[in-house]
């Protein structure tokens, strides 16, 4: 299983929208927001690299998000 942190930006006034976009990809859960700043941590739970991958770009092409960073990846091979 692959797990990643993620950091989103959101566009001003879009946080919440994008938060309950994020939270409603499967494999993707959004925790800490910071109003202030339009900034998201998210994690990634995804069985192979390639469908983190394509997780991660699902969240980059949300409608209000300006920018998705990897912050971190971890690999369990268990």
């Amino acid at each position: 299983m692959n797990y990643s942190a993620i950091l989103v930006i959101a566009l001003p006034g879009r946080l919440e929208d994008v938060a309950a976009a994020v939270d409603a990809i499967e494999g993707v859960e959004a925790h800490a927001r910071d109003p202030e700043t339009n900034r998201l941590i998210c994690t990634i739970e995804a069985p192979t690299t390639d469908d983190e991958v394509r997780l991660f770009q699902s969240v980059a092409d949300l409608d209000g998000v300006h920018n998705v960073s990897l912050i971190d990846h971890r690999l369990d091979l268990e």
